[in-house]
């Protein structure tokens, strides 16, 4: 199976991308595909009706500069803190 990305990067004008869940990790993507791939045309569906209506638990909101940096994700939470930082800026909401 081919992951999204690598669909995406093959796209055409008449491309549809179905997203199933609408919670932080669901329009999360949307965003990024839409901005760094040009897909057009994305759906997101979830069982609740409604976009990021609650926190499921799974995708905590929680995230510190320096708290995982001896730890193997340590990389990732930084650049997990860089993309805040860079998501603030392109909304204007600094």
């Amino acid at each position: 199976a081919r992951s999204i990305f690598a669909m995406a990067n093959q796209h055409d004008d008449e491309s549809h991308v179905l997203i199933a869940g609408a919670g932080i990790i669901g329009v999360s993507t949307a965003y990024y595909l839409q901005k760094n791939h040009n897909v057009k045309a994305i759906t997101l569906i979830d069982p609740t009706g409604s976009i990021a209506s609650a926190a499921s638990g799974k995708a905590g909101g929680f995230l510190a500069l320096d708290w995982n940096d001896y730890g193997p994700t340590g990389q990732l939470t930084r650049r997990s803190f860089a993309l805040h930082r860079e998501l603030a800026d392109d909304l204007s909401a600094s």
